[in-house]
Parts: C-alpha cells; sequence; structure tokens
C-alpha cells in the first residue's frame, strides 16, 4: 500500500468494482456480493461491499486486495 488507506464512499467503492469488470450478484445480508468473470464465465475474484454509507479503511484494503485493483484508482 502506498499511503494512508481512508474511509471512501459506498458509491465510490461499488463505482470502482463495476469499472473494473466486477457485477452485482447477489446480497448476502447486509453486504452486497460482487464478482468478476474471465472470458470462459469463470469467476476471477469476489469481493463483498458493506451497506454501510461509508466503508472503513481495514475494508477497503480488503477490497484492494481482493480485487487485485491498484490503490491509486480508490484514492
Amino acid at each position: 500500500m502506498q499511503g494512508k488507506i481512508h474511509p471512501l464512499p459506498r458509491n465510490r467503492v461499488i463505482g470502482i468494482l463495476q469499472k473494473n469488470g466486477f457485477v452485482h450478484v447477489k446480497n448476502k445480508g447486509p453486504h452486497q456480493k460482487f464478482k468478476k468473470f474471465d472470458g470462459d464465465g469463470k469467476c476471477m475474484a469476489t469481493t463483498m461491499v458493506s451497506n454501510c454509507p461509508e466503508i472503513q479503511p481495514t475494508i477497503v484494503k480488503m477490497i484492494i486486495k481482493q480485487s487485485k485493483i491498484p490503490e491509486e484508482e480508490f484514492y
């Protein structure tokens, strides 16, 4: 990680995931589940986003790690 991770609005995190090929597949309790599929329809990555209006730094860090999206796209 490059700098200090700070909270992000949920809608911004979801927008970044969708921009990078993740699709919303279902809600699981208070979370939204996103998956990214390869060309053959196989799941490459899965991540969960809380329904809270703001995503806390530890969760942002986990989403960055799971999604393999560069931190720079989030900040």
